[in-house]
């Protein structure tokens, strides 16, 4: 499979705005977080995806800079589909959240190609601090 380049890399934002694409089965999460982000400012939400087949579908068509991915959905887990991501995007960041935690699934979405891994316990903080990490140019908007 070729290696895929988005045109709306992390290194070059578009309109100075993180593009975010958002994949969680549960719609109360993933509204939560479309707001979370949109009240945020440096955000854009590009799309959403409540299984992990959509989503990689949707990676190519939405051109995201980031992309969060819960790692339990239906169809295709969010281990498989980041390991897919990864292999076609190499540029795109990829950020896996779970209710789950502990240092072994950590490592394994981290070995998958997430650029990190966050529990659900310890959102919006450590979001922030990993969308600040991976996108260390980017400010709040005023």
């Amino acid at each position: 499979m070729s290696k895929r380049v988005l045109k709306g890399s992390a290194t070059k934002l578009s309109k100075g705005k993180i593009r975010v694409l958002i994949a969680d089965d549960s719609r109360a999460v993933l509204s939560s977080l479309c707001r979370y982000l949109e009240l945020d400012g440096r955000f854009e939400i590009v799309g959403t995806a409540f299984n992990g087949v959509r989503l990689v579908h949707q990676v190519n068509r939405c051109q995201p800079d980031l992309v969060l991915v819960d790692l339990s959905m239906p169809q295709m887990n969010g281990l498989e589909a980041t390991l897919q991501l990864r292999k076609s995007f190499p540029e795109l960041r990829l950020l896996i959240y779970s209710g789950l935690h502990g240092v072994s699934l950590r490592d394994e979405c981290l070995r998958s190609g997430a650029d990190g891994f966050i529990k659900k316990s310890e959102m919006p903080e450590s979001l922030m601090q990993e969308v600040t990490r991976l996108f260390p140019d980017t400010q709040i908007s005023e």
